[in-house]
């Protein structure tokens, strides 16, 4: 899992869009094409079989290409010091929309982009657009207040536990998230959370998570390989991310916070097919249809009476737009 990826700057976004009106305000790239001739390249940090980030992007991409049945093509295991050379490629070689789908590809973005004005580019984070440069996040912490309410609802201890890899401020949102659902459906119950400082080291995941345990947590939220071996191991309860992760631990993994990339990827294309695409942040969640919980596969005998409708009610609340989870970054004490 390539964890890097996942970081997100949403306050450093807001204000790159701040200092970027004008570039926003100007025209469009040239925009306008046949469905038939359009193509999407999508460059990927790691690779497309890893149940995460990157299969994600891969799913979208495909997904989306058969739906407006346009050309399609990928580049997977791309390291930061090659994003300049294989953007460039696919620009010069006809590509219409281009995702650099990575949030450390931002800077490489922007150099392309400067020099292939009619192609339109979407990079996964960027301090700075252009008029033929979009970007595009992952508000998963709306899933994660959800993944909280149901962590503290099947609880028996009153004590469930969060594992991740770095305090960013994608990471944030969604540790708060989970600890605001937790409290939503137990206001007493204890969140244990713990950053191991690295994006992917699964022994030292799994090494937090079993303190956990040890601390009382019977279920955990597994931002990091590594956590739902742990829980495995000690026959407590997981709840996965980016993808429906229960084939890790069937028996173990509630669910899952999913991400669907296929509607931004298809918006996105069919905004520049209509000559109607602009530079601004795409922020596909639940509304749009992007961001679910995964199927429980049988485990919801293992979820008290009445958690499931609460869930189910709280999703449908945000997806109406009657509630709306706050996208908290602060930092932690």
């Amino acid at each position: 899992m390539v964890k890097t990826t996942r970081i997100l700057f949403p306050l450093m976004l807001v204000l790159a869009l701040a200092f970027n009106a004008e570039a926003q305000s100007s025209p469009t790239a040239k925009t306008g094409a046949k469905a038939g001739t359009f193509k999407i390249a999508m460059v990927m940090p790691g690779p497309i079989n890893d149940n995460d980030w990157n299969s994600v992007g891969y799913n979208g991409l495909k997904k989306a290409g058969e739906d407006l049945k346009v050309e399609i093509a990928y580049s997977e295991n791309v390291t930061d010091a090659d994003a300049v050379r294989i953007l460039r490629d696919y620009a010069s070689r006809g590509y219409n929309l281009i995702f650099a789908h990575s949030f450390s590809f931002g800077s490489a973005t922007l150099e392309v982009a400067a020099d292939f004005p009619n192609v339109i580019f979407m990079a996964g984070t960027a301090n700075e657009l252009r008029a033929n440069m979009g970007t595009y996040d992952n508000p998963d912490y709306q899933g994660a207040y959800l993944a909280g309410m149901l962590a503290a609802g099947v609880s028996k201890t009153g004590v469930v536990g969060w594992v991740d890899g770095n305090p960013s401020p994608n990471m944030l949102a969604n540790l708060h998230a989970y600890e605001a659902g937790a409290k939503d459906m137990n206001p007493k119950v204890k969140v244990l959370r713990t950053f191991i400082g690295s994006w992917y080291d699964p022994p030292k995941a799994k090494e937090a998570a079993l303190a956990q345990v040890e601390q009382g947590a019977d279920v955990l939220s597994a931002q990091g390989v590594g956590v739902i071996d742990a829980a495995k191991e000690k026959k407590v309860f997981a709840l996965g991310a980016m993808t429906d992760q229960n084939y890790m631990g069937p028996s173990t993994v509630l669910t899952s916070v999913t991400w669907d990339l296929a509607p931004l990827v298809k918006s996105v294309a069919q905004s520049i097919i209509d000559g109607k695409w602009a530079s601004k942040n795409w922020s596909y969640g639940i509304v749009e249809g992007s961001v679910k919980l995964a199927p429980f596969h049988g485990l919801e005998k293992s979820i008290p009476s009445g958690v499931v409708n609460k869930v189910s009610k709280k999703f449908e609340d945000i997806k109406a737009g009657k509630f709306t989870v706050k996208q908290d970054t602060t930092p932690l004490k």
